[in-house]
């Protein structure tokens, strides 16, 4: 499974956003796929965001301010490739 990520600052708070397929942007399955992005991502927040007509948020913490100034289209993204394990030395691109 691939994911489109990028790292922001939003309202002063630096995290990582996720760009998952809607059915991730949700309580158990976004638990999940939070668990699984930690090893590949700086340790920082991660916030998964599902980029429909209708934006919508999940994450361990209060998201609803953050998606408010959150511009999708104007942050740089990867690719986290969760098939491939996180190299322990792999240069990040952040």
């Amino acid at each position: 499974m691939k994911v489109d990520v990028a790292l922001v600052e939003l309202k002063g708070v630096r995290l990582a956003v996720a760009f998952p397929e809607d059915a991730w942007v949700r309580p158990g399955a976004g638990d999940e796929l939070i668990s699984r992005l930690s090893p590949y991502l700086p340790p920082l927040g991660i916030m998964l965001v599902s980029e429909g007509a209708y934006p919508r948020a999940y994450a361990s913490f209060e998201t609803y301010d953050l998606l408010a100034h959150l511009d999708a289209a104007a942050v740089s993204r990867f690719i986290v490739d969760l098939s491939e394990p996180p190299e322990e030395e792999e240069e990040l691109p952040f």
